[in-house]
């Protein structure tokens, strides 16, 4: 439930409470009073009957008495007037209706007791001859009801409209608080996805908590803004600087790797292999310019991926050709250390995808490289493409150490290096560029072991829709990417 939904209801409670004990007090106070005004009104009117009766009876004129009690009953309103002696017999009685007459008068409940809609006052009086008697008068209440229900159902709607206005006022209040609190939240909960898109909430000069919390939240975004820009700022300037050493590191690897294959080959013709020993030296120095090439180029990609968000070609590249190519071109390096590369793709397989052929060769070729590096001499490297629910499977297997359950989850993380038993001298960026690289497509990668003992590393693309592929460009020969 929202703040503003909870104040209205907290305070449209409070008001219903004071407008029901307003309202009950109210009309408890005027049938208090009313009550008491009735009952002086009709002491009053009981005495001056006992004045009159007296007098009748001192003069002996009783006849009169009753003609005269008959007309005040008629102008009046009174339910009854009885004089009784003594005794408790009847002496005069007149009444609107005989049968009040014969009811039994009960002057000893109150004016709120009485149930039969009747009020009888009772006073002593001096009936002459006759002694001492009692004159009965009895009033209707009936009136005096109605009018108190009235009161009763007036001041009801009275405390209906201040129930209304409180719970009006309430609502005003709460959502007073609750938008100056709703234009905070959204904000809030933006910072974090977008620090950089912060814009300050228009705060008023009040000291009240919620525009201190206003201000807070502004200092905050505007100092988180600020550290992102910088930081941002600082990793454009590593990346400008890593890719200017890359490219320029590049130009002299390719010289040195150059001048080494020509004084291979110089040396070979020249001793005719009568030194083994320079042959070895050359080919540890070749390979070694090999890896440090590899390295420089899995920076140069990696930076590449990181500074644009999509591909930089997307055409229709087959996978299957692609596998074929890739594992006839490192056949002969796993011949030279004594390995087997093995091919396993269906006959007639066509696995069409879409994307940057460079790139997905890349990954091919990290995948193969780490295949070769890890197995050793009669081990078996393994190359399959599976298709299954539109998806391609493509998965490299060597029979090496294998990668321990504990470093699987950090393995394609950037520079991981913790089993030891796979470390080759890189610093861990080749696995990082293939995840970025398949994800990028759309895809995901992923490993396993591999049977019966190494591992198994495998990527899945979506296969290319038919549509699609009437729209994209062709790939170039698969065999000139590299």
């Amino acid at each position: 439930m929202k703040l503003s939904h909870r104040l209205t209801l907290v305070f449209s409670l409070f008001g219903l409470a004071i407008a029901g004990g307003f309202q009950v007090r109210y009309s408890r106070t005027i049938r208090q009073q009313s009550y008491a005004l009735v009952n002086d009104m009709t002491q009053g009117i009981a005495e001056a009957v006992r004045l009159i009766v007296e007098d009748h009876f001192k003069t002996g004129e009783t006849g009169r008495l009753g003609r005269r009690l008959e007309h005040m009953v008629r102008q009046t309103g009174i339910a009854t007037i009885v004089v009784r002696d003594r005794s408790g017999r009847r002496m005069v009685g007149r009444s609107g209706d005989v049968r009040y007459l014969s009811r039994q008068a009960r002057p000893e409940l109150p004016l709120d007791k009485v149930e039969d809609g009747i009020y009888d006052v009772e006073k002593r009086v001096s009936l002459g001859d006759a002694g001492k008697g009692v004159v009965q008068v009895g009033f209707h209440t009936a009136a005096l009801e109605q009018r108190l229900r009235e009161i009763s159902n007036s001041a009801v709607r009275a405390g209906v409209m201040a129930f209304l206005a409180i719970t009006l006022a309430a609502w005003l209040i709460g959502a007073w608080f609750g938008l100056r609190l709703s234009r905070l939240v959204p904000r809030i909960e933006a910072l974090p996805r977008d620090p950089e898109g912060f814009r300050p909430i228009r705060n008023d000069d009040s000291s009240d908590e919620v525009s201190r919390l206003v201000a807070a939240f502004n200092r905050l975004g505007a100092t988180l803004k600020e550290e992102m820009l910088r930081r941002r700022e600082v990793e454009r300037e590593k990346r400008e600087l890593s890719a200017m050493l890359v490219h320029d590191l590049k130009t002299p690897l390719t010289v040195i790797h150059s001048g080494i294959a020509l004084l291979k080959e110089q040396i070979a013709e020249g001793l005719n292999g009568k030194s083994k020993g320079k042959q070895r030296t050359f080919d540890l120095l070749e390979m070694s310019a090999h890896r440090l090439h590899r390295m420089v180029e899995d920076v140069l990609q990696l930076s590449r991926l990181e500074e644009v968000s999509g591909l930089r070609e997307r055409v229709s590249v087959d996978m299957a050709e692609m596998l074929g190519v890739c594992a006839k071109d490192f056949e002969l390096v796993a011949v030279e250390r004594g390995q087997k590369i093995a091919l396993n793709i269906p006959k007639r397989t066509e696995a069409l995808v879409l994307g940057d052929p460079a790139l997905l060769r890349r990954v091919l070729d990290n995948l193969a490289h780490n295949a070769v590096e890890h197995t050793p001499a009669g081990g078996a490297i393994t190359l399959a493409l599976s298709i299954q629910n539109n998806r391609v499977k493509i998965s490299v297997s060597d029979s090496g150490p294998g990668v321990p359950p504990e470093a699987r989850p950090d393995i394609f993380r950037k520079f991981f290096q913790k089993d030891m038993k796979r470390h080759v001298g890189n610093v861990g960026l080749g696995l990082a560029l293939c995840e970025k690289a398949v994800l990028r497509h759309q895809g995901l990668i992923g490993i396993e072991d591999a049977s019966p003992k190494g591992a198994c590393f495998y990527f899945i693309l979506p296969l290319a829709q038919p549509e699609l592929l009437s729209e994209a460009v062709c790939a170039p020969p698969l065999a000139a990417v590299r």
